[in-house]
């Protein structure tokens, strides 16, 4: 997937407990720029805030929670958008489930962000 010059999209599925995190965290080291954990049994609020703070850590620059997930992912973007033109990048958001819940809007946002921006890029 490294040596791709397309936008790759991976997704492990497995038993919890196995070692998912530990084998894409170690594996991806050196591209990954970016990771966000959903966080069991939380509001849309709280799992906004904390993508708000990740994203802060890697940014360096203090970010306010964003009003959705629509929101949030153009400000992954807007991160993003200098740092991938220079070479291949990983992205880590990991339990999924925890963050995609029935109101969240969470899933229409993670695919808009990916088939409208990230699907399009090449390096």
């Amino acid at each position: 997937m490294l040596n791709s010059r397309e936008a790759e999209l991976l997704a492990v599925y497995g038993r919890r407990r196995v070692g998912k995190t530990f084998l894409i965290r170690n594996v991806f080291e050196q591209q990954l720029v970016f990771e966000f954990s959903g966080m069991h049994h939380t509001t849309i609020d709280q799992q906004l805030q904390n993508f708000a703070i990740q994203l802060s850590k890697s940014s360096g620059a203090k970010l306010a929670k964003p009003e959705g997930w629509i929101e949030a992912f153009e400000m992954l973007t807007n991160y993003l958008t200098p740092i991938i033109k220079r070479k291949k990048k990983v992205i880590f958001i990991d339990e999924f489930p925890w963050i995609h819940t029935l109101r969240s809007g969470f899933l229409p946002a993670f695919e808009n962000f990916w088939n409208v921006w990230a699907s399009k890029k090449k390096i």
